[in-house]
């Protein structure tokens, strides 16, 4: 397995993840819990925001490795 292929891969894991979180947001904030680290409540469009990131920042590198962008030696 090639790095372009192993990138590839987890883009389309993180991709598909982040489309998760931003559709079932509700259901990722239950998981998750209801709050940050430092006590702040998490608001349903905050994580949709970072789900949608997830999605994008996925996307991205698929296309990156789908190009070759990315190299393909270790």
């Amino acid at each position: 397995m090639n790095p372009q292929l192993i990138f590839g891969i987890g883009g389309a894991v993180v991709a598909l993840w982040g489309v998760t979180i931003a559709v079932f947001n509700e259901w990722a904030q239950k998981l998750g819990g209801d709050q940050l680290a430092n006590g702040r409540p998490l608001t349903p469009r905050f994580v949709r925001l970072i789900g949608t990131y997830l999605a994008l920042g996925g996307t991205l590198f698929v296309v990156l490795a789908l190009t070759g962008v990315l190299p393909d030696h270790g």
